[in-house]
């Protein structure tokens, strides 16, 4: 049987480091970087690299997570906002999905995902809409 798959490849195109500040895993493997148990990471400033990943237990089982991340603060400035990502694939139901942005991040690529289908792969831009 395949493992079903999620991968989130993130572009920061800010000046500051996006940091998780929540990750819940409701079903399913972390899987970031093809590396079992690795959770989502934290993603340097200018740069991309694949920030969350996912796959399914045990064959067509699905996966569903969320993950947010928030910019990395300095003492005395303000926060540009976090990002928020939302995934259920189960295996018998319409597969449900979100990524949002808040306050001055916008994110800039995301799809959806479609009602069918258990791999994915999804790349988004992160960027400071006040810049």
């Amino acid at each position: 049987m395949a493992t079903w798959t999620f991968s989130l490849m993130i572009t920061n195109a800010t000046d500051r480091e996006l940091e998780v500040f929540q990750s819940q895993l409701e079903w399913g493997i972390w899987n970031t970087q093809d590396e079992e148990d690795k959770e989502p990471v934290s993603i340097p400033p200018n740069t991309t690299l694949q920030a969350l990943g996912i796959k399914a237990s045990t064959g067509p089982n699905g996966y569903e997570c969320s993950c947010s991340w928030r910019d990395k603060v300095q003492p005395g400035e303000k926060s540009y906002g976090t990002i928020s990502l939302f995934l259920d694939v189960p295996q018998k139901s319409k597969n449900r999905s979100e990524c949002l942005a808040d306050h001055q991040l916008h994110v800039d690529s995301w799809e959806d995902l479609s009602e069918k289908g258990h791999n994915f792969v999804r790349s988004i831009i992160v960027t400071n809409k006040n810049v």
